[in-house]
């Protein structure tokens, strides 16, 4: 089974390196690497040339695109049966590969791989799922002695995404007809664009999941993650409002979404809160609470109204009332 892996980077000369020596030491050896270089000025291009690997391909973008349109022009190129993304600040083991095309193989009602990781910002290191609480009531669910495969239906994927997020580009494998049969990122969305491509999926595919962290996601200052918080937050918001409205009576999503949406709310109230946007804030919780009942979100709104060093403990207590981290 061929890979096509997809890197797109801007401006990483300086630690690209390590992404490409982390892609060419797997294992699995049936693979391309296709490097989108969205328009970068920093001697990228150099960097790439100088691994000087029959494995890699090179497509610049002469004008900086945005991430969407980086991974759909790699998506393009590629020939692979199987899509997969590696960012180029992020790092894979070299067992990655191997171990995701393995369950493609094994299960084929399965038809996106994928496994935990390692996120490192700054000196704190944590799992992708920490904190989370959909994705582990599923593998409870699924639990099964002496194996880390996990195999979920479409539908448990759905209401688990409409929820919360365990799946990263760098972590996930995708066989090509499934691209090719729904599309691929949606290039108007400059953040967060791997959420909707995966719920797109999760509406008609099943997927795989070994829970091993076998990929290292570093969140950098300059990273499309730090750089387009409030804009992935509210892009989010708004494209799980728009699927709560399309559920008509299916209870479990309903929750889900509202879950969601509360939280959501409640990180964007956050946000604009501590860059001075207090009256944005309180009006951000209060439509959080009057789409989801949460009542949370209404004690977050008079906890808005008090001086910023006054709420830290009050906001660490909420915390622990809806069951969540602020």
């Amino acid at each position: 089974m061929k890979v096509s892996i997809v890197m797109r980077t801007y401006n990483r000369a300086h630690i690209i390196g390590e992404a490409i020596e982390s892609a060419l030491r797997q294992t699995h050896g049936d693979f391309e690497l296709i490097v989108v270089d969205d328009g970068s000025s920093d001697g990228t291009a150099e960097v790439v040339e100088r691994v000087r690997s029959e494995r890699i391909r090179y497509i610049r973008h002469e004008q900086n695109r945005g991430v969407s349109a980086a991974g759909n022009t790699g998506i393009e190129a590629a020939t692979g049966d199987v899509i997969a993304h590696l960012d180029s600040d992020d790092l894979w083991k070299p067992e990655m590969l191997g171990r995701l095309v393995d369950v493609l193989d094994r299960y084929p009602q399965v038809d996106a791989a994928f496994c935990d990781v390692e996120v490192v910002r700054g000196n704190s290191v944590s799992s992708i799922v920490s904190g989370m609480r959909a994705f582990p009531s599923l593998l409870a669910s699924h639990a099964q002695p002496n194996s880390d495969v996990f195999v979920f239906s479409s539908r448990e994927m759905y209401v688990c995404l409409l929820e919360e997020v365990p799946i990263k580009p760098t972590a996930t494998l995708i066989r090509r007809n499934v691209l090719d049969a729904l599309g691929a990122y949606n290039e108007s969305w400059p953040s967060g664009e791997d959420w909707e491509l995966y719920l797109r999926i999760s509406k008609h595919y099943g997927f795989g999941y070994v829970n091993r962290k076998l990929a290292t996601m570093r969140v950098l200052g300059d990273s499309t993650l730090s750089k387009f918080q409030e804009e992935d937050k509210s892009s989010l918001l708004q494209m799980v409002v728009g699927e709560k409205k399309a559920l008509r009576g299916d209870r479990e999503a309903l929750q889900a979404a509202n879950r969601a949406i509360s939280r959501h709310h409640k990180e964007l109230g956050w946000i604009y809160l501590h860059s001075g946007r207090r009256m944005k804030s309180i009006s951000t919780y209060a439509r959080g609470f009057a789409e989801t009942g949460h009542v949370p979100l209404i004690m977050r709104t008079a906890l808005a109204l008090m001086p910023l060093s006054l709420n830290a403990g009050l906001k660490k207590m909420l915390s622990l009332g809806d069951g969540r981290h602020a």
